[in-house]
């Protein structure tokens, strides 16, 4: 049996390339083409900065109420635009959480030769259903480029003659002006009626950047897809290009059929209600521990899929999400006898899978049961925990034979959001997961929708300025033109400074994540990587590991940073989300209780109390965690009368606080600091040997 396995890696992220290359990077970004010659793309002034998520603003100003009442058009374009958002709901969107994919696609070599093309050989003659290119995401000098490489015009070609000297179809020409959605979405067409074994991608005018930086172009694009119903063809087979930058674990050729999608995994905007399998070990101590799908019967096998659950926060931490490695076997029997191994991974080729599934694609393939197995480092038994949202399998058709199936497992944790059962239900930890044409049509339509909501956006405020001008006019006095023409200004100058701010702090996320994070998320894997290959591990072990060590610890400081800046994540609930997986992670050796008494809504918290609550809240856990030597923790978050009660109980070591010669600590007097910023008392009671509580009283903003 032979085999060969992808990562589906998400867009984002910060690599250093050689000098005429560029920088991957995580984004919420803006839409830009880049090209000279060309107007970036974006909205007028006025409308939403996100591009991805238009949004009808209130629209409450004078100038908009007073165009309302004299304008019926006016009317009709709110209410489409109104309806536009509402069937976007209803559909996936660009970008799922971002992480460190470690291949990222094809680039353009240095020839000078023209057109730059490239082709896939598909191994034998099929009639595609669709064609897919995903573009990719770079930053030039700090500036976020989204699109980078995408081809300004390319045509699509099929043939039997992989010179395509004769008997070749074009499949598409497309010019620019021919693709008005967002530059992150993906170039998705529809064919039928065309025979072939190759396929060719022909950019016909290069991409370049403004600032000129690259006068010869560039050509570069993450991915192609080749389908057939839900079948992505050009999955691992050969490639061939005019010419191409070949740089290991970043650009290459081959990694433009890799199954690496710059868009994560496939998913619709159907939310779902559970969030996987879940494995604990509880106290006991293993080495291993494993999860498998009954498929009732010997099939053949040609792909598995295996989904990691993500966590609840917008920032995946890719140091601690899955800390094992992972095995993945098929058997005909339950005990695994006679097993096939599909594919083995190590913790460092887990954590650069970002949001996207492995696949593993087997040539030959046949058995009933599919088993996944993690497993701890090294020889010594340790308790065990990890998520997994979904595993499907496919046979030689279209269809997830593992769907509903029976599954059994070692450790396996019930509840209402975690089953054994719920790794086979077609949910992923947050959506629905959906067949790569139907994801792929979805997100067709919502460019589409996109394109007009921008086109009717555009008309929109020429109307409104075009109303209160001949308003203002019939209406005569030149002192009410003015009064207008500075209502128009204000209203545009209020809403430029919102977008811009909501902007700033989005930016400002995405860079201490770009720059910080995805660095360290690399010495993190460096270090492991040089742990276990260096040629004497016994002198490396201890530095190699305060490596690891410092950069983990560095990643979760950079997440909360990002996390208590990013907009949009301001209210209680998230709050104690927060405070709950906070506490998962740090006090993972520890025995301990989470408690909230009351209720929590969706209303915005301040930015500064968000900020101070939360690393009070942090600091007290790292404070158990580094000195008390406690076993057992209880935190209570009351939110009842109005009033939050904050408590942290411990039953470590303790220290006697009341003796006249204590004297606070940095430590207390930082905690002390921020209670009086949010006006809340911070009362600490400890004694020796009897643990410590830390009771933080605030006023409910």
């Amino acid at each position: 049996m032979t085999h060969s396995v992808a990562f589906s890696v998400v867009l984002g992220i910060q690599i250093a390339l050689i000098p005429s290359l560029a920088q991957l990077g995580p984004f919420n970004p803006a839409d830009q083409s880049g090209s000279p010659g060309e107007e970036p793309g974006g909205l007028p002034d006025g409308v939403a900065v996100d591009l991805i998520q238009p949004a009808v603003s209130p629209r409450s100003t004078t100038a908009d109420r007073f165009a309302r009442m004299f304008s019926k058009e006016l009317r009709d374009i709110e209410e489409r635009q109104e309806e536009i958002i509402s069937e976007l709901e209803d559909l996936p969107e660009y970008f799922q959480a971002i992480n460190q994919p470690a291949l990222f696609g094809y680039h353009s070599g240095d020839s000078r030769a023209r057109p730059k093309w490239i082709q896939v050989d598909l191994g034998k003659t099929v009639e595609p259903e669709a064609i897919a290119l995903f573009p990719v995401t770079v930053q030039l000098e700090g500036e976020t480029v989204v699109g980078y490489g995408f081809p300004r015009s390319f045509r699509i070609d099929i043939s039997d003659d992989p010179n395509f000297a004769e008997n070749y179809e074009t499949i598409a020409v497309v010019r620019s002006a021919d693709r008005k959605g967002p530059a992150q979405a993906p170039f998705f067409k529809e064919v039928s009626g065309y025979r072939g074994r190759y396929i060719r991608v022909t950019a016909t005018s290069l991409w370049k950047p403004a600032n000129g930086t690259n006068s010869e172009g560039v050509f570069a694009l993450s991915e192609l897809m080749v389908l057939n119903g839900q079948r992505n063809l050009a999955l691992f087979q050969p490639v061939k290009a005019l010419d191409s930058a070949e740089l290991t674990s970043r650009w290459s050729r081959r990694y433009l059929t890799d199954g690496h999608s710059t868009l994560g995994v496939p998913i619709l905007a159907t939310e779902s209600e559970t969030k996987g399998f879940r494995a604990d070990s509880g106290e006991e101590k293993v080495l291993s521990s494993w999860v498998q799908v009954d498929l009732e019967e010997s099939m053949p096998i040609s792909q598995v899929r295996l989904i990691l659950a993500q966590p609840d926060e917008g920032v995946p931490d890719p140091a601690l999400r899955f800390p094992y490695s992972l095995k993945l076997e098929i058997s005909e029997y339950p005990d695994m006898r006679n097993a096939e191994l599909i594919r083995r991974l190590t913790p460092g080729q887990v954590t650069i899978l970002g949001e996207n599934p492995v696949i593993a694609s087997v040539a030959d393939g046949r058995g009933r049961y599919v088993r996944v197995t993690a497993e701890v480092a090294g020889d010594t038994p340790q308790t065990m925990k990890f998520d997994l949202a979904e595993v499907q399998v496919f046979s030689n058709s279209h269809r997830n034979i593992a769907l509903g199936k029976s599954v059994t497992a070692l450790h396996s944790v019930e509840t209402n959001q975690w089953s054994r059962q719920f790794l086979v239900d077609g949910y992923g930890s947050r959506r629905k997961l959906a067949g790569t044409y139907e994801w792929l049509e979805a997100l067709a339509k919502r460019t589409d929708l996109i394109v007009e909501w921008r086109d009717k956006e555009q008309k929109r405020l020429e109307l409104v300025d075009q109303t209160v001008s001949d308003g203002l006019m019939w209406t005569g006095g030149g002192l009410f033109f003015i009064l207008g023409i500075v209502i128009i200004g204000l209203r545009r100058s209020r809403i430029r400074r919102r977008a811009d701010i909501e902007a700033l702090r989005q930016q400002i996320a995405s860079d201490l994540h770009d720059d910080i994070g995805s660095n360290l998320s690399s010495i993190a894997l460096l270090a492991e990587l040089g742990f276990d290959e260096a040629e004497e591990p016994n002198l490396s072990r201890e530095e190699f590991g305060e490596i690891k060590r410092t950069a983990d610890k560095t990643i979760e400081s950079m997440r909360d940073i990002v996390w208590l800046i990013r907009p949009g994540e301001e209210t209680w609930k998230q709050m104690i989300s927060r405070f709950r997986e906070t506490a998962a992670k740090l006090l993972r050796a520890h025995v301990y209780q989470f408690n909230l008494r009351g209720s929590v809504n969706d209303e915005r918290l301040p930015l500064d109390f968000k900020r101070d609550l939360f690393l009070i809240y942090k600091e007290v856990l790292n404070n158990i965690v580094k000195h008390a030597e406690a076993h057992r923790v209880h935190i209570e978050v009351d939110t009842r009368k109005s009033k939050l009660n904050l408590i942290v109980t411990d039953d470590g070591k303790g220290f006697n606080n009341l003796d006249q010669e204590f004297r606070e600590g940095n430590g207390l007097k930082n905690l002390r600091m921020r209670a009086q910023h949010i006006g809340a008392n911070l009362k600490v009671k400890s004694a020796l040997g009897e643990g410590t509580t830390v009771h933080l009283t605030a006023p409910m903003p």
